[in-house]
Parts: C-alpha cells; structure tokens; sequence
C-alpha cells in the first residue's frame, strides 16, 4: 500500500476535490431526508458550501498547502469534466422534462458519476471508485421501486465517504 502515500503528490486537485464532495454530499444526505423540495435545496446549499470552500481554500492556498502545485494538464481534465458533465445535464433535462421524475434524478445521479470517472487523471484513483459506485447506485435506482429519497442518501454518503478519504489521503 506504499502506493497510497504518494497519491497526494500524484493528484493535488484531490484535497479541494475532497472537501467540495464531503459538502455537497452531506446537502444531499440531508436532502434525501426531505420531500422534494428539500432536495434540490440542500443540493445547492451543499454545492454552494463546495464551491465556498474551495474559493477560500485555493485563495488562501490552504487545499494545497503541502502540495505540489497541479500540473496544467490536471486543470484542463477538470474543465473536460466539467464541460461533458454540463453537456450530460442538458441531454437528462431534454430526455426527461418531468424534473420530479424518478428518471430525472437517476439520470442526474448517473451522469455525475461518470463525470467522476473523467476526473479520476487528476484527482486520483478514489474518485475512478467513487464514480462506478455511484453509477451502480443510479442504475439500481433505476430499475428499483424502493424510494427515490433511498438513492439519494446513498450517492450523498458515497460522496462523503471518498471525499473523506480522498481528504485524509492527501496528508499523507
């Protein structure tokens, strides 16, 4: 496992990637508790507290305090994510326009699984496990009749929990 000491090194992006997943999961943990409208709220006050705390983080030079500074291409992997997850958004919202549907929010929950595996070059190997966990997730969600609000709360403690890790492993 000496492998995993060196994971912060290799993937600096994975500390602030960490904390932004700890926040929104923990707004989508709390939202699965709600009804429907608590979803999407907590959904935005976790994303928000994300974004917030990378700001802070990154202006500050907290998240990479100890780290090497990202290599350019790392940056660029995170916009590819980000732009294929926007694109993704739009496809779900086309195919699916009943935004309380359970297809809906599968879909969403899908999507932004595999925007974890374009993320996984350059926040490391526990967001590229993150990713199929959450994809599994959504998939069952998919096919199951058991509440929505079940899958919800399993995608946030998901993002918690390798938040967390991703994290704990950067300090390594």
């Amino acid at each position: 496992m000496a492998w995993l000491t060196d994971l912060h090194v290799l993937f600096p992006l994975m500390r602030g990637g960490g904390a932004f997943l700890v926040l929104i999961g923990l707004g989508i943990v709390v939202g699965a508790f709600g009804g429907r409208r608590w979803r999407t709220v907590c959904l935005i006050v976790g994303a928000g507290l994300g974004v917030a705390a990378m700001a802070v983080g990154g202006a500050t030079k907290l998240i990479f305090a100890g780290l090497p500074y990202p290599p350019v291409w790392q940056w660029v992997v995170l916009g590819i994510a980000f732009a294929v997850e926007f694109w993704l958004v739009s496809v779900v919202v086309r195919r699916y326009p009943d935004v309380e549907s359970r297809q809906f929010w599968m879909g969403i929950l899908f999507i932004v699984g595999a925007h974890f595996l374009l993320l996984t070059p350059s926040h490391g190997p526990v967001c590229g496990v993150l990713a199929v966990a959450c994809m599994v997730n959504a998939v069952i969600g998919f096919r199951s009749r058991a509440d929505l609000r079940v899958f919800w709360g399993v995608d946030g403690a998901l993002k918690v929990a390798a938040g967390s890790g991703m994290i704990v492993l950067s300090y390594a």
